[in-house]
C-alpha cells in the first residue's frame, strides 16, 4: 500500500511538472529551418555511357563518385531550407547543352557541377574550382561566378579538404553558357594514390559535400548576392557551419 501511494505522489508530482513547464522545458527542439527561394542547381559530372575517369584496378567510376556527391550536398541544402535541383540523379547520360538548357529554363541562382580529377603527374592533388572569365558573359556574372567558387572553396577547406589548388579560369560549355553565376568543382584527383583513398571513403566524401553546401549558402547569403539583383550589396554575412 506504501508502495502504491508513493507511486501515486510520484505521477501527480509529474504531471504538475508538466502543467508548469519544468519537465518541458529540458526537452530540446529541432532547430526551425527557414525556407529559400534561390535556385539551386547541382551538376554531377559524367554519366551512363560516360564514366569519367575510370579504373577496373582501383574501383571506381567517376561518374558514380560524382553522383555520391551531388546527393550528399543536396541533402545538406535541404537541411538548410533550399530545394536544390539535380542535372541527373541516376545513372544516365546527360549531354552538356542538355544541363545548360536544364538551368536556364528552370531560372537558376547558382550552377555548381561537381567532378573528380585526374592527371599523369600522380603526385599532383588538391581541390580547384572553375570559373569562365570570358567575353561570352557580363564581367559581373564572372565576377559573381568567381565570388561563388571561392566561398566554397573556403567552406572546403575548413571541413577537412587535403589542400586548395585556389581558383582557375577555364571554356568549359557548363560554366560559360549558364546565365547565373556557375563553377566547376573538380574534388580532387583520382590518380593520386592518397587522394585517391580519400575520394572513395565515404566519410571524407561527406565533409567535401558539406563544404560545397556551406560555401554556397555563405554566396547565396552573403554580400555578394541577391535574387533578382546581382548588383544589390548587403550590409552583413551570415555563413552555416554544421557540427
Amino acid at each position: 500500500m506504501r508502495y502504491s501511494l508513493l507511486v501515486f505522489k510520484c505521477f501527480l508530482f509529474y504531471i504538475t511538472c508538466l502543467g508548469n513547464g519544468s519537465v518541458l522545458a529540458h526537452i530540446s527542439h529541432p532547430p526551425q529551418r527557414v525556407r529559400r527561394s534561390e535556385i539551386i542547381f547541382l551538376d554531377a559530372g559524367h554519366g551512363g555511357k560516360d564514366q569519367g575517369t575510370a579504373s577496373k584496378e582501383f574501383h571506381y567510376e567517376e561518374k558514380a563518385l560524382t553522383l555520391t556527391f551531388a546527393f550528399s550536398v543536396q541533402s545538406y541544402l535541404k537541411r538548410m531550407g533550399y530545394k536544390p535541383v539535380l542535372t541527373r540523379s541516376s545513372d544516365t547520360y546527360t549531354d552538356l547543352a542538355k544541363r545548360v538548357s536544364l538551368a536556364n529554363q528552370g531560372k537558376a541562382d547558382v550552377f555548381v557541377s561537381i567532378h573528380c580529377n585526374y592527371s599523369s603527374n600522380t603526385t599532383a592533388y588538391g581541390t580547384e574550382v572553375y570559373f569562365y572569365n570570358g567575353k561570352k558573359t557580363t564581367a559581373l556574372r564572372n565576377r559573381m561566378s568567381e565570388f561563388l567558387g571561392k566561398d566554397i572553396l573556403a567552406a572546403m577547406s575548413k571541413n577537412g579538404m587535403l589542400k586548395s589548388r585556389g581558383m582557375k579560369n577555364a571554356n568549359f560549355v557548363v560554366i560559360r553558357d549558364t546565365l547565373m553565376p556557375a563553377v566547376l568543382v573538380e574534388t580532387g584527383f583520382l590518380s593520386n594514390p592518397r587522394e585517391r583513398a580519400a575520394l572513395l571513403d565515404t566519410r571524407y566524401r561527406m565533409h567535401l559535400a558539406k563544404g560545397i553546401a556551406e560555401g554556397i549558402h555563405n554566396f547565396l547569403s552573403g554580400p555578394n548576392f541577391q535574387k533578382g539583383s546581382t548588383t544589390h550589396v548587403r550590409s552583413r554575412k551570415t555563413s552555416v557551419k554544421f557540427s
